[in-house]
């Protein structure tokens, strides 16, 4: 996918095994010099866990789930936005 976004309903944000945040709708976004990029609806959070590190952004689908590693944050108005590592394979 050069260049291109996934949308979804249903997401988390990790640290360890913790749900950090939980989601509901969100955008994944990739630029075309392959800049990774996060925009979601939080509707649940634990503001001590979003400080920690590593986080990691998981968006469940049929087989299985993606993951990135979150490189940076801001939550705002229970908008997440987010750069994203390249997917954990």
């Amino acid at each position: 996918m050069a260049g291109g976004s996934i949308t979804g309903v249903v997401g988390r944000v990790e640290w360890s095994y913790f749900v950090a945040a939980a989601i509901h709708g969100y955008t994944v976004t990739r630029s075309a010099e392959n800049a990774w990029r996060l925009t979601a609806t939080v509707v649940q959070a634990d503001a001590f866990k979003l400080t920690q590190t590593p986080l990691v952004f998981v968006a469940p689908h049929d087989n299985g789930a993606w993951r990135w590693p979150i490189l940076s944050s801001t939550l705002q108005a229970g908008t997440l936005t987010a750069q994203l590592g390249p997917p954990i394979e």
